[in-house]
């Protein structure tokens, strides 16, 4: 059937002005609809409002106006005044649905809330860990992630005075103030490479791991494994212990996954090891998930090619999406601040991204 223009009125809270704006059923999106009651009010930055019926039903700006979202709602979710002008449809017991006039809010987040929080959030030293055997493909990982060029940089030590070494670098999050001046926070984003496991107890191992938490607090720790290398299930249980009892993220990735079938046992050992700490909750683009625990899955960093064998990279994004989507608070932002310059995965994963958007305005606790 073909969409017809029908009248939403918003009222944006900040102001007490109440807006008429024509849209089109399962063609204009929320975020249009902001867009044009920006434009209304001359307000110059629609990325601080947010859409919600009734005062706290949020819409969420990437999907369209529908008969879902916007008119088949329950009646204290809408205005029953009914718009004389605009047709009606169908509902899935196809019976005809009137289109109401619905009585929408956009609520603002103080521009200078928001500043605050990224400011103290990314404008110090954070640290992100990885962990496996050398030559494993951890460096490719995260030069894949962070779109960086990452080289050993730093050197340092710890307790059993085993070597391990970080690469550094800064990022600056600038904005203006509402006196229009400027404030630039810096961070110093540490990506540290962990000495290999291959000889240590599962007792040593769960001990260093609590050591170097203990000292970094890290955003997450990414463990590596590839077909071919070392992988002790004991060993890994103890890894998975430490970051459970200091509760910090581990994400398991099979590394190089077309080099063999071994992959696929690989992936199977970090499952065994995180469903002893948590339930699988979900496995969605072949990530699966523990909840708060961890998640576990396969990645080829590079083109693999050996011989007429071509395989194109797979899975970094999915690892990326997969870590935001499990961090929360603090972590997630400097998780994201870490990523910015991955210029090819924020185009292409945008969408997902979006959803993140309601995570954010909690934090803010809007």
């Amino acid at each position: 059937m073909e969409s017809t223009i029908c009248s939403i009125q918003v009222h944006v809270r900040r102001t007490g002005e109440m807006v008429n704006i024509n849209v089109i059923p399962s063609t204009t999106t929320y975020d249009e609809i902001i867009r044009k009651v920006c434009e209304r009010i001359n307000e110059p930055e629609p990325s601080h409002y947010y859409l919600a019926l009734n005062y706290e039903v949020e819409l969420k700006n990437d999907e369209e106006t529908s008969e879902t979202s916007i008119v088949n709602k329950r009646p204290n979710h809408i205005v029953l005044n009914s718009n004389p002008t605009a047709s009606s449809f169908s509902n899935e017991n196809n019976q005809g649905v009137p289109r109401d006039i619905v009585h929408a809010t956009i609520q603002r987040i103080p521009r200078q809330d928001v500043q605050n929080y990224l400011h103290q959030a990314v404008g110090k030293t954070f640290d992100i860990m990885l962990m496996g055997s050398p030559r494993v493909g951890k460096s490719t990982l995260i030069n894949a992630i962070l779109q960086k060029d990452v080289a050993e940089t730093h050197a340092g030590r710890n307790a059993w005075t085993k070597k391990f070494s970080y690469y550094e670098y800064e990022e600056s999050y600038i904005t203006e103030t509402e006196n229009n001046t400027i404030r630039t926070s810096t961070s110093s984003i540490r990506i540290w490479d962990s000495p290999g496991i291959e000889d240590w107890t599962r007792l040593d191992v769960k001990t260093y791991v609590q050591d170097l938490i203990n000292k970094k607090n890290p955003v997450c720790i990414i463990f590596c494994a590839s077909p071919g290398t070392y992988v002790e299930l004991e060993q890994l249980k103890g890894i998975v212990e430490a970051c459970q009892n200091l509760k910090v993220f581990i994400a398991m990735v099979v590394t190089n996954m077309y080099a063999s079938d071994e992959a696929d046992n690989i992936l199977q050992i970090f499952q065994d090891t995180l469903i002893h700490h948590h339930v699988q909750t979900s496995v969605e683009k072949n990530i699966f998930y523990y909840g708060h625990v961890g998640l576990c899955t396969q990645v080829n960093s590079i083109d693999y090619v050996v011989g007429n064998i071509r395989k194109k990279s797979e899975g970094v994004d999915e690892l990326i999406l997969g870590i935001m989507n499990s961090l929360t608070d603090e972590k997630l932002l400097q998780w994201c601040f870490a990523i910015q310059n991955n210029a090819p995965f924020w185009a292409r994963a945008q969408r997902q991204i979006w959803e993140l958007y309601s995570s954010f305005k909690r934090l803010l606790g809007h």
